[in-house]
C-alpha cells in the first residue's frame, strides 16, 4: 500500500498503537542500529607488517524498547556480499583465515565482556560460519542509550590469512590491525598506536530482549541505500540510515545487507541463503535494491519473481511478537541513465508495488517526489547527493512511523499465515 495512505495519527505510546497494552516481550530481537553484513574487500592480515590481531569498536543506538538486563548477545558471521557484484560468498576463505573472536559491550563507563558456550572467553569461526555470544551480564539499558560493541579477532595463521569488514562508518567507528595488546576489557576509544588500517566490523546482529515492544528492520540495499554520494558518517550515510535514526525522534533498530551494484537477483533466499540468518529477530524487511536490475535490462517478470521469492520467506517468517514480518517495498527512484524501455519497466514495477504487489508487498514507499532532479546530482545522474538524501529521509521516516509499534498492520493487510 502507498505510504501516502498510511495513518500517521496512530497512538504509538509505549504500550502500543491505540493505547492497547501489549504483552511484555519475551523473545530475542535486534535492539539497536549499525548492524550489517560484511561488504568490504578482504584485507591481508599481515600486509607487510607483524600484525597478529584485528580489533575495533563501534556504537549502537538502542530503540524505544530499551533492553532487559543480562540479555544482550552479539552475533558475528564469516561471509560477505562481494564488492562489484553483490554475490554472497563464504569469506574470508583463504588458508589461515579461520578466526577466533572475543566480544564485549560498553554501557557508559563499564565494559561487560562476553563469554561463549557457557564460560569460554572466545569462539572460533570458519568461512561460512556464524557465532553468537552467551547472554552478557549487564544492567537494564534505557531507550535512546548509545552503547558500544568491542571485538578482537585473531587468525589461525596471520601470515596467510585475510580479514573482512564493512565500508560504512558507525558512531566512533574503529577498526585496525595490531601486534597485540588485547583491549577487549578496556573502556572508551581503543588505543590504535603502532597499528595498521582495517577493518571495522559491525555485528551481524546485536540482540536482546526489550523491556517493552520494539520494532526492528532488516534492509536490502544497493549503492543508493548504502550511502553513495551522501557523506559516510554515523549521522548521514544515505536516506535510509538518516531516516531510521530518527523516526518520530526515536531510533528504529536496523541491519543493512548490501553493497554498491547490488541487485535483488542476488538477494533471494536461493542466491543468498546465509543472509536469511536470524530473519525472525526483526519485525520489518525493507527492500530498496532494484535500480541495478533494471539497468541490466532484467524484465518486469524477473523483478516480480525475485521480489515474490524474498517476500514469500519474509511474510512466512514469524517475528519476535508472534506475527509475520512486514514486507516493505521502496519504489525505484528515477535515474538519468535509464533508456525508454528501462523507464517503462521502472514505472510498471513501481505501479505493481504501490498496488500491493499481488499481496506480497505490505507497505510501499514512493520517494520519487523527494529525490530531486537526477541531472543535478553531484557526480552522476544515478546517485543523489547529501541534500537529496536528507530530503528523502524525512518522508521515509514518516512512512516508517506506524511500524514503530511492532503489532501495527496496514489497512487491508494480507497475512500468509
Amino acid at each position: 500500500m502507498p505510504f501516502g495512505d498510511l495513518n500517521f495519527g496512530l497512538d504509538l505510546a509505549s504500550v502500543g498503537g491505540g493505547g492497547v497494552v501489549h504483552p511484555t516481550p519475551t523473545q530475542r530481537q535486534l535492539i539497536g542500529s549499525f548492524n550489517g553484513v560484511p561488504n568490504l574487500a578482504v584485507t591481508a592480515m599481515q600486509s607487510g607488517g607483524a600484525y597478529t590481531a584485528n580489533q575495533g569498536r563501534v556504537g549502537h543506538d538502542i530503540g524505544r524498547g530499551g533492553v532487559k538486563a543480562n540479555s544482550v548477545r552479539v552475533q558475528d558471521v564469516q561471509f560477505m556480499v562481494t564488492p562489484g557484484s553483490g554475490v554472497e560468498v563464504s569469506s574470508p576463505a583463504a588458508a589461515g583465515s579461520d578466526s577466533t573472536w572475543r566480544r564485549a559491550i560498553e554501557i557508559s563507563t563499564t565494559t561487560y565482556v562476553a563469554t561463549y558456550a557457557g564460560s569460554a572467553q572466545s569462539a572460533a569461526m570458519a568461512a561460512g560460519g556464524n557465532i553468537e555470544t552467551d547472554d552478557i551480564t549487564h544492567p537494564n539499558i534505557l531507550a535512546g542509550t548509545r552503547i558500544f560493541s568491542r571485538f578482537v579477532r585473531n587468525l589461525s595463521d596471520p601470515t596467510t590469512g585475510f580479514i573482512n569488514g564493512i565500508n560504512m562508518n558507525g558512531p566512533a567507528s574503529q577498526g585496525f590491525r595490531t601486534i597485540g595488546g588485547n583491549q577487549i576489557a578496556a573502556n572508551g576509544a581503543m588505543n590504535s598506536s603502532g597499528s595498521g588500517g582495517g577493518n571495522a566490523v559491525w555485528p551481524y546482529m546485536l540482540t536482546g530482549i526489550p523491556l517493552i515492544p520494539m520494532a526492528a528492520a532488516r534492509v536490502g540495499i544497493d549503492s543508493i541505500g548504502q550511502y553513495k554520494d551522501d557523506t559516510n558518517t554515523s549521522t548521514t550515510q544515505g536516506y535510509i540510515a538518516r531516516g531510521l535514526q530518527s523516526v518520530n525522534g526515536e531510533f528504529f533498530p536496523w541491519q543493512k545487507q548490501g553493497i554498491d551494484g547490488q541487485k535483488i537477483a542476488n538477494m533471494t533466499p536461493t542466491a543468498a541463503p546465509l543472509q536469511q540468518l536470524s530473519l525472525n529477530r526483526v519485525t520489518v524487511y525493507i527492500l530498496q535494491a532494484v535500480t541495478n536490475d533494471i539497468a541490466a535490462n532484467r524484465t518486469l517478470a524477473q523483478l516480480k519473481a525475485d521480489f515474490i521469492a524474498i517476500a514469500t520467506v519474509v511474510k512466512n517468517t514469524v517475528g519476535p511478537y508472534g506475527l509475520p514480518i512486514l514486507m516493505v517495498g521502496l519504489c525505484c527512484l528515477n535515474r538519468g541513465t535509464f533508456t525508454g524501455a528501462q523507464n517503462t519497466v521502472k514505472t510498471d514495477y513501481n505501479d505493481w508495488l504501490i498496488a500491493g504487489a499481488d499481496t506480497y508487498c505490505d507497505v510501499s514507499i514512493d520517494l520519487r517526489p523527494y529525490q530531486g532532479d537526477p541531472l543535478t546530482y553531484p557526480n552522476d545522474t544515478v546517485h543523489p547527493g547529501p541534500t537529496d538524501h536528507a530530503n528523502m529521509a524525512t518522508p521515509f521516516a514518516a512512512a516508517m512511523a506506524p511500524m514503530l509499534d511492532p503489532y501495527w498492520r496496514p489497512p487491508g493487510y494480507v497475512s500468509f499465515l
